[in-house]
């Protein structure tokens, strides 16, 4: 097992490029790795980097899709973080062609990039969710045939195929994260995410609409033990190694386990209405992490509760600070 550098003292100079930089996942990686002391190139689709990025990355535009800036952005970089997506798994069922385009595709010409010049390694925000699609077994291990049911996983997992491709054709290293279901700083209610919705919805106190009956399950991670398994997954140099790990909990709680549990920390919940389920939810999800643990050293490190005590202060902060702006706004 590779004992973990929580340290990190081996950062210190890296050049790190963070693609989705302004992202939720992108967001906490950043400042992590600048905090660690590397440089960090943030890129994404925007103008320019967030506020909380804003003296702590040299920002790059850039567009997956089309491939506009990426060159810039990797040129001299270590190691390359793709946390790129452009639709979300529902609907890319009914936008396929779209989605190989720009994400498999896009991604493609991304490693090319990689290779030409010299990049160390990639790390792949993969799904541990729609990459496996429905199992009889769960927990789900890596060596568990895949079988997604949305394009969202079918793209990832022929993603996850070409890294290997490039890694064997071109020596190109990588790992991908297979991450369940991340919560945290950073996400806002209107991100993908249940526990960022619910909470929006609590402190809005606004209904709140729950696809299917509440008894689907997921694998809920908090956002800080994400870091630290992608910090973790750079550190990786043994050769042998596998190269695709699952990043979760290893718990699985259903929705009504969520809604109960945030019940908990912010008290009475709005109205809760139920309505039919959607084709692309898989009923359980539940990630086996022990290859984690492993050959990366990692396992989650923050209990459940206090992840949601941590989340709930800190959305409620920024909030409140958001309504205070636009209160103001309206009477200036």
């Amino acid at each position: 097992m590779q004992q973990p550098d929580h340290d990190r003292n081996w950062l210190a100079g890296a050049r790190c490029t963070v693609l989705g930089a302004n992202g939720f996942i992108g967001t906490n990686l950043c400042l992590a790795l600048q905090s660690a002391g590397a440089t960090v190139i943030g890129a994404g689709r925007s103008a320019s980097a967030r506020a909380e990025l804003a003296d702590k990355v040299s920002w790059r535009r850039t567009d997956l899709a089309t491939g506009t800036g990426l060159d810039d952005a990797i040129r001299g970089s270590d190691f390359v973080i793709h946390l790129v997506n452009t639709l979300l798994p529902a609907p890319s069922n009914a936008e396929k062609a779209r989605d190989v385009e720009e994400n498999l595709i896009g991604t493609l010409r991304l490693l090319e990039l990689c290779r030409e010049h010299r990049v160390k390694k990639v790390i792949y925000a993969s799904s541990g969710g729609t990459v496996y699609g429905p199992q009889s077994v769960v927990p789900i291990s890596e060596n568990v045939i895949p079988l997604p049911i949305c394009s969202y996983g079918i793209v990832k997992h022929a993603v996850e195929g070409y890294l290997h491709l490039f890694r064997h054709l071109h020596q190109l290293d990588y790992v991908a994260l297979r991450i369940a279901n991340p919560f945290g700083e950073y996400q806002m209610p209107h991100d993908q995410g249940l526990i960022a919705t619910l909470f929006g919805k609590a402190l809005s106190r606004t209904p709140i609409s729950i696809w299917g009956d509440g008894s689907v399950v997921r694998d809920y991670v908090y956002i800080q033990d994400v870091v630290d398994a992608a910090i973790a997954s750079m550190a990786l140099d043994t050769q042998h190694a596998p190269r695709v790990f699952n990043i979760g909990s290893g718990v699985g709680k259903s929705v009504n386990d969520v809604i109960e549990s945030i019940t908990h920390v912010h008290g009475k919940l709005p109205r809760v209405e139920y309505t039919p389920g959607r084709a692309a939810d898989v009923p359980v999800n539940v990630l086996d992490i022990r290859r984690a643990y492993d050959h990366l050293g990692w396992r989650p490190q923050t209990d459940w509760q206090a992840a949601l005590d941590i989340t709930y202060r800190w959305l409620s902060n920024v909030l409140d600070a958001n309504e205070t702006a636009r209160a103001y706004a309206a009477t200036a």
